[in-house]
């Protein structure tokens, strides 16, 4: 009888977690399909965008062309977006020709230097970025850095910002020709880091860079500001 008790308990805690043997240490809260199958996910690897998460890109450059240019700030963004950016994002041009071209094309009434002047002027620091990727580093995680950025600008940035530092591995656009969201530039950051998509974070600021991230089963976090980043680490159990 005692036998049969200990059977049926077996059998009994076998139906309740049947992945049970899948279970493994976690760093981060299950969730979804992984509380359904008992499963828990070992979170090592943390890949970080860099403009408008680290670094103010090209966004508020309009405010201070639009005066000079005495067009609406709404127009210049788009006037510098398109085929000749994705050329000087894919090393294709340099970031002088790319200039050139946003000029001539626009008719613009702007020297090549005060653009990229103004250009580079609205690099900044965002706020408690740092903070919160040098505490990563320091509990162990290992960090990478996936941008899409032309190369002048990146020497520019990293010379004044000094952020290279903080990672493991970091991989540009106009290094593969290849920008997010192609899943590839992903792929490629994750082998460059040794690491399976399981084990990554993905942060960026446009959701349709954090969709290929998604189906390549990392998880991914939306970055707004330092702040809401420290909060989003800390629900999936990333200690910070």
């Amino acid at each position: 009888m005692e036998s049969l008790k200990k059977q049926k308990a077996g059998d009994k805690e076998k139906t309740e977690n049947p992945f049970g043997h899948l279970t493994r240490k976690a760093t981060t809260t299950p969730s979804g399909i992984e509380k359904l199958l008992g499963i828990r996910t070992t979170i090592s690897t943390i890949i970080f965008d860099l403009s408008e998460v680290q670094i103010t890109g090209l966004t508020g450059v309009e405010k201070t062309l639009e005066p000079l240019l005495n067009i609406g700030a709404d127009q210049i963004l788009g006037k510098l977006a398109g085929d000749d950016i994705r050329a000087f994002f894919h090393g294709q041009i340099s970031e002088e020709e790319y200039l050139n071209r946003i000029i001539a094309k626009n008719g613009w009434k702007i020297s090549n230097e005060r653009l990229k002047s103004i250009i580079r002027e609205n690099f900044r620091e965002i706020e408690g970025t740092r903070q919160i990727i040098e505490k990563l580093k320091s509990n162990g995680f290992k960090l990478g850095l996936l941008s899409v950025h032309g190369k002048e600008w990146i020497d520019y940035a990293n010379q004044k910002f000094d952020y290279h530092r903080l990672f493991d591995s970091v991989m540009y656009s106009f290094e593969i020709a290849l920008s997010k969201p192609d899943k590839k530039a992903y792929q490629l950051m994750m082998e460059k880091l040794g690491s399976k998509p399981e084990e990554c974070i993905f942060i960026d600021d446009q959701q349709k860079n954090l969709d290929p991230a998604i189906e390549l089963g990392m998880k991914a976090i939306l970055f707004k500001n330092a702040g809401q980043l420290e909060k989003d680490l800390r629900q999936m159990g990333i200690q910070i």
